[in-house]
C-alpha cells in the first residue's frame, strides 16, 4: 500500500493501547465495541499512525464494487446516519465540509470531509472518508487528522495488493 512514509502501520494491539490513551472514557468504551463488532464481523482493517500529527487512517479492504455517483450519494446517507448515531450518544457534531465523487480512467473515488466539535474538546477536528475502486479492488478509509489535510493525491496513488 502507498501511503506517506510518516504512515506507522500499527497492530490492532497498538491501535487499542492508543486509543486507551484518551482521557474521554465514552470515546474509548466505543472504540472497543466498535473493535468487537469488526472483530465479530471478521472485516479486515489496518491501522495506521501518522508520526508527526498524531493523525490515524483506517483502510477496509472490500469486494470490488464498481459505483456510480448515484451509489455515492447512498454511501452519503449512510455515513450520514452513521454521524447522526454518534451524535446521539456522544453530543459530537458532524458538519459535512465537503462530499463529492469523481472517476479517473482507471478508479471511482467518493470522499466526503467533516469537521467534529463538541463542547467538550478544546478544538475542531477532521475526518475524511473516502471509498476507492480501482482495477477490480475496492477499500474505504477514514482520516482523522487535528487539522484539514489534502489527501487526495495519496488517496488516489493507494493501491491494494
Amino acid at each position: 500500500m502507498y501511503l506517506p512514509k510518516e504512515f506507522k502501520k500499527l497492530s490492532k494491539t497498538e491501535y487499542l493501547e492508543l486509543v486507551e490513551k484518551s482521557d474521554d472514557t465514552l470515546a474509548v468504551n466505543m472504540e472497543k465495541e466498535r473493535l468487537r463488532d469488526l472483530a465479530r464481523s471478521q472485516t479486515k482493517v489496518y491501522f495506521f499512525e501518522h508520526s508527526t500529527s498524531n493523525s490515524i487512517l483506517t483502510v477496509f479492504p472490500t469486494e470490488y464494487i464498481k459505483f456510480s455517483k448515484s451509489d455515492a450519494q447512498m454511501l452519503l446517507n449512510d455515513i450520514k446516519f452513521h454521524h447522526d448515531l454518534i451524535t446521539e450518544k456522544t453530543g459530537l457534531l458532524y458538519t459535512k465540509k465537503e462530499a463529492r465523487f469523481f472517476e479517473t480512467k482507471e478508479a471511482q473515488i467518493f470522499k466526503s470531509i467533516y469537521t467534529i466539535n463538541s463542547k467538550d474538546i478544546a478544538s475542531d477536528f477532521f475526518k475524511q472518508v473516502y471509498f476507492v475502486s480501482f482495477n477490480n479492488k475496492s477499500f474505504a478509509l477514514t482520516l482523522e487528522t487535528p487539522f484539514l489535510v489534502d489527501f487526495d493525491p495519496y488517496s488516489e496513488k493507494i493501491r491494494i495488493l
